[in-house]
């Protein structure tokens, strides 16, 4: 076997994961957008008012969840890069930052008479969201262990 043949390029695991979560990342905002710009819109015209209200406010959590999440994650990119240093990625603009808008303020609240499609990626982002914000916990705890 030729060394051509042999040179499959090898990842490191935490890369594939980042990777992973990335692409989940960029494909819900992707969704979201086309969702919110296209049925979406039609959807809402369609609710009551207060239930309009409510969608107004769970877009807004899921924009923002999106935006936290894919900004993170290019942080984190561009440290695996080397184009920012450990210590530049522990600072507070590049952690994630609104927890109070991004996670719901009490456990399964009433989201009742909000579209499917609205539930489905609020729960997804949600999800994602959690995960990013233990990747971030482990991350800054890491640095502190290895600096303290």
């Amino acid at each position: 076997m030729s060394d051509d043949q042999n040179s499959e390029v090898v990842r490191p695991a935490e890369t594939i994961f980042f990777t992973r979560t990335y692409d989940e990342a960029l494909a819900l905002v992707h969704e979201a957008r086309s969702y919110l710009a296209g049925p979406g819109q039609q959807a809402v015209k369609e609710l009551a008012t207060e239930t309009g209200f409510d969608y107004a406010t769970e877009s807004l959590r899921l924009t923002t969840r999106l935006t936290e999440a894919m900004s993170w994650l290019l942080f984190q990119r561009a440290l695996q890069e080397g184009e920012i240093t450990e210590e530049e990625a522990q600072a507070d603009d590049c952690r994630l930052q609104y927890f109070d808008v991004c996670l719901p303020e009490e456990e399964g609240a009433d989201l009742e008479g909000l579209p499917a499609d609205l539930l489905s990626l609020l729960e997804r982002s949600e999800l994602l969201y959690r995960r990013i914000v233990r990747l971030d916990n482990q991350s800054r705890e890491a640095y502190k262990r290895l600096h303290s």
